[in-house]
């Protein structure tokens, strides 16, 4: 007697297999026998003309929060995620925690709990945490360079001393060894962004010895800073000096510089493979991108010092102009300003869903000065329509491309 049995399906194992038609029976928490099954079960359910796959596997979220407050991820589990990866991009907001960071927690916390206090400093810590919340779906970690380095150094732009890099390496190796499944960077986000390779390599070494994975948000993924395809060489070199493996994230080809060299992206990955280097990568699989808003509009000379301090310059109106420049060409580099798309903006819930060159229209001025207006007020989140539909595809069609479900993030 089964628990479960789906029948009739048409099932795609995840194997690369063809698909073919079956029925699924599940008993406790396993699947327990796929083919022509004869025998009963507690509940049915009838799949004709549907597919019956395994749970999806998320490997780029940024949920690390959530979970404390509403574990239940009822966008995942529409979506059929049953497993996902936190603490990407350098950032895994809930460990480790001092007092050089916990505004990263709380930022993140006080949206949906502003009680909430943590009762942890340590990855250990917050992984008991998250296990005493419980979840509908399987999480797992990462422990941010951006994060540890906060942690250690504030938000100073320097390298770190011997005695910092040192601090730094404990943090990594002490998470890693509480359960974290691997480390992430986030170079294009300060504090990773004042980072020199050196630093990310030292750092990386913990998870290398380990066998634990390296994600990164590499520096660039357009023609600002070093540019997108020395970046991914950064990527691929880490991998290279210290033996990890690498996960590129959301692999993408932004700006029209690059729209349409999605290809060579997956060329320079192939022969990184065949040195043997163990490179990867992930993407989402549509035209349009999520970041905030200091992320998608500010050169990053402007962000130094933290929101206060690009607060400061935007009041200075010599500086004012220099960055209003920068924003021209953060918007051009999205199909225009219609392609930048407020996302989440907290004191306006009504500016969701609309574009910079609709709110520029409604206030009077030009798309630059809405963007830095509506960044005056608060930090929030654009979606951008910074991709082409001919690099998606051809950067999906690589076997060793994961895709990412961002449709609704938890």
């Amino acid at each position: 007697m089964f628990d479960l049995i789906i029948r009739n399906g048409t099932v795609v194992d995840g194997t690369g297999s063809a698909r073919f038609k079956a029925d699924v029976a599940i008993k406790g928490d396993s699947v327990v026998s796929v083919g022509k099954i004869n025998g009963e079960a507690a509940s049915e359910i009838d799949a004709t003309g549907k597919v019956v796959t395994p749970g999806f596997i998320d490997l780029h979220t940024h949920s690390d929060n959530s979970f404390l407050i509403d574990p239940h991820a009822d966008s995942k589990l529409t979506q059929g995620v049953t497993f996902e990866l936190m603490g990407n991009c350098g950032m895994s907001y809930c460990a480790p925690l001092n007092e050089n960071n916990i505004d990263g927690f709380k930022e993140r916390t006080d949206k949906y709990d502003p009680n909430y206090q943590p009762g942890w400093s340590t990855m250990d810590g917050y992984l008991t945490a998250l296990e005493e919340a419980g979840s509908t779906i399987n999480v797992a970690a990462q422990v941010g360079h951006g994060t540890v380095r906060r942690a250690v150094m504030g938000m100073e732009t320097n390298m770190p001393s011997p005695e910092q890099l040192d601090q730094m390496i404990g943090l990594f190796a002490d998470s890693l060894d509480a359960g974290a499944l691997g480390m992430s960077t986030g170079l294009w986000y300060s504090p990773g962004s004042y980072s020199l390779a050196d630093e990310i390599i030292a750092v990386t070494q913990p998870a290398a010895d380990r066998g634990k994975l390296y994600s990164s948000h590499i520096r660039s993924e357009a023609d600002d800073l070093g540019g997108l395809f020395p970046a991914h060489a950064e990527a691929i070199e880490i991998g290279r000096r210290t033996g990890a493996r690498i996960q590129i994230s959301h692999v993408k080809a932004v700006g029209p510089k690059f729209w349409g060299r999605g290809y060579e992206l997956i060329e320079g990955m192939e022969r990184a493979r065949t040195e043997g280097i163990d490179v990867a990568g992930d993407q989402y699989p549509y035209e349009w991108s999520s970041t905030g808003f200091s992320g998608a509009m500010f050169a990053r000379w402007a962000l130094v010092g933290g929101r206060q301090a690009t607060l400061d310059r935007l009041a200075d109106s010599d500086t004012r102009a220099q960055v209003r420049a920068d924003v021209t060409y953060y918007i051009n580099r999205n199909h225009s300003a219609e392609g930048c798309v407020v996302a989440s903006f907290p004191p306006d819930q009504s500016l969701e869903g609309r574009n910079l060159q609709d709110i520029a229209d409604e206030w009077g001025c030009e798309p630059e000065e809405a963007a830095l207006r509506l960044y005056e007020q608060s930090e929030g989140n654009y979606v951008l329509h910074s991709m082409e539909l001919k690099d998606i595809d051809a950067i999906a069609k690589w076997p060793l491309m994961a895709i990412l479900r961002w449709l609704i993030v938890a």
